[in-house]
């Protein structure tokens, strides 16, 4: 009889600890499922965008063994509103480090087509993902390429 009883009160403390176990970690909560169902909200620009200006960068494009061309531009980011586009002033000198470490590794690496030419949609690519990092993701709707001047380094 002693030995029915304990292995009654084990089965339910196994009972119990699997039904805990299933509530605390695989059950949802009934916020949790209404949280899920609903879209999230975009921000819809109600007037006119603004233009936060970033630049000008100088960035060598390096050779085999020197910098054989100096890359000059000048970027200008889309945002919201004149709010925002203070906010993402304020982080321009962060953004100008990023653009320059994205830019000095990546020139090489497909950026100069042939020697000569930048292919500027793929730096513009380049430069909206290292902004998303730096600003944060959906606060800069577009990064515009105002200006690129490619000078040979002699």
């Amino acid at each position: 009889m002693k030995k029915i009883i304990i292995l009654v009160l084990a089965l339910l403390v196994l009972i119990g600890a699997g039904a805990g176990a299933y509530f605390m970690f695989l059950a949802k909560p009934a916020d949790a499922e209404h949280a899920e169902a609903k879209e999230p909200v975009k921000k819809v620009r109600t007037g006119p965008p603004s233009y936060a200006t970033i630049g000008p960068m100088i960035v060598p494009v390096m050779g085999q063994t020197k910098a054989t061309q100096n890359i000059i531009i000048t970027v200008s980011l889309e945002v919201d509103d004149d709010t925002v586009r203070d906010e993402v002033r304020a982080k321009g000198p962060r953004l100008i480090d990023a653009y320059v470490q994205a830019l000095y590794g990546s020139l090489d690496k497909g950026q100069v087509i042939d020697g000569q030419i930048l292919n500027i949609p793929a730096i513009k690519d380049e430069l909206k993902q290292v902004t998303d990092k730096v600003v944060g993701p959906d606060i800069v709707r577009d990064v515009l390429i105002q200006s690129v001047s490619q000078r040979p380094a002699y």
